[in-house]
């Protein structure tokens, strides 16, 4: 007698299992290749389109980094360094004033003006071929303001060049407070 008869016959109910395939089927990986293959061109396609996305006006060109030496002896520069509580202005260091002055204060706008237009008719004056340029050193914390009203007083003085001066220091600022207290 067979099992599953011996098993209706005893009034137990019989369990029915299926069996498990001795062997997986292999997975195929074409699909997956055909998707990575779309996904591929799609980014290679994308990538391109970034490339072409930035043109450049006539009459514009993108800042350019240069070092301080190229840049005293390409043109005429005067600086202007501004520090949290002081603003320096020229070559010499001379005393400006504080950041907070030269937005409240218009005489304090109009002496910064007067300098950098005698500075820039100066470097025109020495060599036709200089052209001046405006250098601007400051800390991240300085407000925007305060760089924004130097950078129209120095286009309005006739600087055709601007550039903003950045330390390799990052701790430039503790670095100059520790020397000088010492």
């Amino acid at each position: 007698m067979r099992l599953i008869e011996s098993a209706k016959s005893s009034g137990k109910e019989v369990r029915r299992t299926t069996r498990k395939a001795d062997e997986v089927a292999s997975l195929s990986i074409t699909s997956l290749l055909d998707v990575l293959t779309i996904l591929l061109v799609f980014l290679i396609k994308n990538v391109s389109m970034e490339a072409q996305r930035v043109t450049v006006p006539e009459n514009m060109t993108f800042p350019s980094t240069m070092t301080v030496d190229e840049l005293e002896d390409y043109m005429g520069t005067t600086i202007v360094k501004v520090y949290p509580d002081i603003i320096y202005v020229g070559l010499d260091n001379i005393v400006f004033g504080k950041p907070e002055d030269l937005l409240s204060d218009p005489k304090k706008r109009e002496e910064l003006y007067t300098f950098l237009s005698y500075q820039s008719d100066q470097i025109l004056k020495v060599d036709d071929q200089s052209e001046a340029c405006l250098m601007i050193q400051a800390n991240d914390n300085i407000p925007t303001q305060v760089i924004t009203e130097i950078v129209a007083v120095g286009t309005g003085a006739k600087f055709k060049h601007i550039y903003f001066s950045t330390l390799l220091d990052t701790q430039w600022l503790n670095n100059m407070k520790t020397a000088n207290s010492q």
